[in-house]
């Protein structure tokens, strides 16, 4: 399973970034290249990298970052497509699986407080607001989640 707590401080902006990186250099590129062309450490990079391999979308093997298929695929789609197949991959993984469920028997609508409890629950060794943010971040982003900060509520968006 993902480090969640490393790759919960990830935004879903920079998935896509390094991925648009991996398609310049053709679909494959050595990680230490990625990481000097961006001027970012390889100890900064990797929870994006880490981000990306749990979404499905990139393969490290040697020190290699590679784009897969479902990567290519995301890059090909314009803005609401890549929402569109965000929201199938990230509905399918942990820990969004869990709070999708959890809000869907709660008539689709939950409070703030009750998905940190949750989340306290479920993932002890992560920080409950950071991976609250995170989840809200992504589920946003992928058309799954409305988070309505002036109420402290939190509902699944039907298609």
């Amino acid at each position: 399973m993902a480090d969640i707590p490393s790759i919960s401080s990830v935004h879903i902006g920079q998935v896509i970034g390094l991925l648009e990186v991996l398609e310049d250099y053709g679909g494959r590129v050595d990680m230490a290249l990625v990481s000097n062309d961006l001027v970012m450490s390889v100890d900064s990079l990797l929870p994006v990298v880490n981000a990306a391999e749990f979404l499905g979308l990139l393969k490290v093997s040697d020190g290699d970052l590679e784009l897969t298929d479902k990567g290519k695929k995301l890059l090909s789609c314009d803005s609401r497509g890549r929402k569109r197949l965000l929201n199938r991959i990230l509905a399918a993984l942990p820990p969004f699986k869990q709070v999708l469920g959890y809000i869907s028997k709660k008539d689709g609508e939950v409070q703030k407080e009750l998905l940190l409890a949750l989340l306290r629950r479920e993932m002890p060794d992560v920080d409950p607001e950071r991976l609250f943010l995170w989840i809200v971040e992504w589920g946003r982003y992928a058309l799954l989640l409305r988070y309505e900060m002036d109420h402290g509520r939190v509902r699944l968006i039907s298609e």
